[in-house]
């Protein structure tokens, strides 16, 4: 693991968008047409992706290993792990992204299966006879591309059915053939992100999370640098700015409300915060999202004046 691979949030693109999607769906070949079917080394800090392969083939990176898979096929590559693909031109497929909290929501009521993605995994089945992760994915895709009523509900329970399908499928050997598992430095990121999604709002400070990790803080901000290139502190900023922009485009909170649920007992102190951030006040940004969020869907937007 290198700082010199990118952590981007899709392929070439490196910051957020205004409020992040908890799931997005793409073609394979809408998008790497476009970079001569070569998606070169990166990492994700946010998601989790499944790449599907429904036919052609691809040559993939994944940390410091090199294979050659053939459709049809699924990889799962969990967050902060290095992996870059050269599909064949012929290729046919999907990734689907899904940011690793939401994974976790939703499987919450069952938290064994979480486990079941902190690793690469690679699942083959015969051509022409789908597996039922396989078959679960393609109405997930179908429901993404043309939604219907309820479309929220829809994916989501089919986003959690795929999720339980394919860790029924991809096991032992199959961990095994990969043969890749975190190292260290990632484990620590990871732990790092789970005990900062429980406490953020507490507003711990580093020394803190080192503690509990057995690290000093020095090792902690090496290790973030190195996954995420940030130090631990951007990394817990960026947890908060998270929330707030969710709270500010989805819920009627007003912005003291938000700061307090926050942990900031000075509401201008997280208002000044938040723009240092983001380059919007956090009323601005709250319109800005709304806006969009109305664009998005096709109805006007509406909002009210909000008490700082």
């Amino acid at each position: 693991m290198t700082s010199t691979v990118p952590t981007y949030a899709l392929y070439g693109e490196h910051t957020q968008s205004l409020v992040p999607d908890s799931l997005h769906c793409e073609s394979i070949p809408m998008r790497s047409r476009h970079y001569d079917w070569e998606i070169k080394p990166h990492r994700h800090e946010l998601f989790m992706q499944i790449l599907y392969i429904r036919s052609g083939s691809a040559d993939i990176h994944f940390d410091a290993r090199e294979f050659h898979v053939n459709g049809p096929c699924m990889l799962v590559v969990p967050a902060f792990f290095a992996h870059g693909f050269r599909f064949s031109s012929n290729v046919d497929g999907s990734v689907v992204t899904v940011v690793t909290q939401h994974m976790e929501h939703l499987l919450a009521p069952t938290p064994e299966l979480v486990g079941c993605f902190g690793s690469a995994q690679v699942l083959h089945w015969p051509a022409g006879q789908p597996s039922p992760a396989a078959r679960s994915l393609e109405h997930l895709l179908e429901e993404f591309d043309t939604p219907g009523p309820w479309r929220l509900v829809a994916l989501e329970t089919l986003l959690r059915l795929v999720l339980v399908m394919l860790a029924r499928e991809v096991g032992v050997r199959a961990a095994q053939e990969l043969g890749v598992r975190p190292s260290r430095a990632v484990q620590h990121v990871q732990s790092f992100k789970a005990m900062l999604n429980q406490c953020f709002r507490e507003q711990r400070d580093i020394g803190y999370y080192a503690e509990h990790l057995g690290i000093t803080p020095t090792q902690l901000n090496r290790v973030c640098r190195d996954a995420l290139g940030q130090s631990a502190l951007e990394v817990v900023h960026n947890r908060l700015v998270m929330e707030a922009k969710r709270d500010l485009a989805y819920s009627s909170l007003s912005i003291k409300e938000i700061a307090i649920a926050l942990g900031f007992s000075d509401p201008g102190y997280f208002s000044r915060f938040f723009t240092r951030q983001t380059q919007y006040s956090p009323t601005d940004f709250r319109v800005l999202a709304r806006e969009r969020l109305a664009q998005d869907r096709g109805v006007p937007a509406r909002v009210a004046a909000d008490p700082a």
